[in-house]
């Protein structure tokens, strides 16, 4: 929010701006003529005003694409038939914006479909190699709390192992 030397804003001050061109020469445009008179400051500080005015966000100034003019977001036309013809161009201006909207959910549904399709597919994939080649439990990870569980059981197989590696087989005896 950009305060003012009198501690209005820019939108309290330009929110009613009738609408009027902009050139690309800041020297020949009517918006940047009109900040600078009324801010009563140099060309370089009107351009700085009328960019952050003009920015999305802040949305002071709106920029009409049927007049291709700029105007402020609360101006309204005094006639009234203005009155009625403004509103319904927004009103217009909206459902397109809207319908672009579900065009584009639209798509990311479709490709939301596509990929659960994909996964799905490649579970099921997996379910039949898994099936085809089973894996040796020794090198499917358990998960921890069955890990934690398993703690005991796992020591008491090992003392085992290490208990029948004490007596020696045949086959690893050396020989005389």
């Amino acid at each position: 929010m950009s305060y003012l030397e009198n501690g209005s804003t820019l939108r309290a001050m330009f929110r009613l701006t009738p609408p009027m061109r902009h050139d690309a020469d800041p020297t020949r445009s009517e918006v940047v003529a009109y900040i600078r008179e009324n801010l009563r400051c140099e060309l370089g500080r009107a351009i700085r005003a009328f960019d952050s005015m003009r920015h999305l966000k802040s949305a002071v100034l709106i920029y009409d694409r049927i007049h291709r003019q700029w105007r402020g977001c609360d101006w309204v036309p005094a006639e009234e038939v203005d009155k009625i013809s403004l509103l319904m161009s927004v009103v217009t201006e909206l459902k397109r914006d809207i319908s672009s909207l579900r065009s584009e959910l639209r798509k990311v549904k479709n490709e939301m479909v596509s990929l659960r399709r994909r996964k799905g597919g490649r579970k099921d994939e997996e379910v039949a190699d898994s099936q085809d080649d089973p894996e040796p439990e020794q090198q499917q990870a358990a998960p921890p709390e069955e890990k934690a569980a398993d703690g005991e059981d796992w020591f008491k197989a090992m003392r085992a192992a290490l208990a029948e590696g004490d007596k020696a087989s045949p086959s690893s005896v050396p020989l005389p």
